[in-house]
C-alpha cells in the first residue's frame, strides 16, 4: 500500500486503484463510503475525500446522488490510428474497419463526423515560441477540429499556422478551398513549401476544464496530448496539439520499412 511516509490518501489511493484494477470491486460495484475509509484505513475525513476524488478524476469511478460512488463501466480502449501514407498531415482517426470486425464477431461501423473552426488569432506563447514566432504580435490561422464517433466525441485538435506564409494563398483556410482537408503536406506543397520531417511528442497529462467538457470527461480525467510540428527544412510551418481521453484510446503508429538494395 505504499511507504509509511506517503502522503496517507496516496496509501489509500493506492489501495483502491489496485482492488479496482485487479477486479476484486469490478465495475458496478459499490465503492467504500467516506466513513468506510476513515474506519478501514485509519485516516482522517480529508484524507478520505481527496482519495475518492481522486478516482473519480482519473474516471476509475462516479458518484450516484444519495448512493454514493460505484466503478465505472468503462469499455475497452479503441485504437486511434496514425495513417501517415493516406492522409499525411492529419490527426488520428478511427479504423473503422478494424472497430467493426473480429473473431466471429461484426457491427456497423460507426458514424464519423468533423467538425472544424478556423480564425485568425495571436496565438498561446508557447505555440508562438514552438513557431519560432513573437509572441502578442504574429498572428496564426488556427483551426480547432473535434472528431465525434455516433455523436460520441472522440479527439480534439487544433492547429496553427503562421499567418505570413499562407495569407492571400489558396491555401489559406485548411478547410476551404482547392485543397480543402487534404492536410499540412499536401496544402504547404501547393504553394512551394515542401514539408520533409514531422516531430509529434506524446504526453499525459490532467484534463484542463474546456477539454474535459468537449470530450466528456470528469474535471481533470488524465488526457493524451500530442504535440506535433511540421517543419520544411528545419523551419516550424505548422504546430498542433491532439487531445484524447487517456482510458478510452491507445494510440497507433505504423511505419513503412525501407526495403534494402537487392543483390
Amino acid at each position: 500500500m505504499g511507504a509509511p511516509n506517503d502522503p496517507v490518501y496516496l496509501r489509500v489511493l493506492e489501495h483502491l486503484r489496485e482492488r479496482i484494477r485487479g477486479g476484486s470491486l469490478p465495475p458496478g460495484a459499490r465503492v467504500p463510503s467516506r466513513n468506510a475509509i476513515i474506519a478501514n484505513y485509519g485516516v482522517g475525513e480529508t484524507a478520505a475525500k481527496h482519495a475518492l476524488q481522486v478516482l473519480a478524476a482519473e474516471g476509475l469511478i462516479e458518484a450516484r446522488a444519495g448512493s454514493g460512488s460505484y466503478v465505472r463501466r468503462v469499455p475497452a480502449p479503441s485504437c486511434l490510428d496514425h495513417d501517415r501514407l493516406r492522409f499525411p498531415g492529419s490527426p488520428f482517426g478511427l479504423d473503422e474497419q478494424a472497430q467493426a470486425s473480429g473473431p466471429g464477431l461484426a457491427r456497423p461501423a460507426r458514424r464519423l463526423a468533423w467538425e472544424h473552426q478556423t480564425e485568425q488569432v495571436l496565438p498561446p506563447p508557447a505555440i508562438a515560441r514552438r513557431l519560432g514566432l513573437e509572441p502578442g504580435v504574429d498572428r496564426v490561422t488556427s483551426t480547432r477540429y473535434l472528431l465525434t464517433a455516433d455523436a460520441e466525441p472522440v479527439q480534439l485538435a487544433t492547429s496553427y499556422e503562421p499567418g505570413r506564409l499562407t495569407g492571400g494563398t489558396p491555401v489559406a483556410m485548411p478547410e476551404q478551398g482547392p485543397l480543402a482537408g487534404r492536410g499540412v503536406i499536401e496544402r504547404m506543397a501547393a504553394i512551394g513549401i515542401r514539408v520533409d520531417e514531422v516531430v509529434e511528442e506524446v504526453s499525459v497529462r490532467p484534463s484542463l476544464r474546456a477539454e474535459a467538457t468537449t470530450l466528456g470527461l470528469p474535471s481533470g480525467a488524465p488526457v493524451l496530448l500530442v504535440e506535433r510540428l511540421h517543419l520544411a527544412s528545419g523551419e516550424p510551418v505548422e504546430a498542433g496539439e491532439i487531445v484524447v481521453a487517456a482510458g478510452r484510446f491507445r494510440l497507433r503508429y505504423r511505419f513503412g520499412v525501407p526495403q534494402g538494395r537487392q543483390p
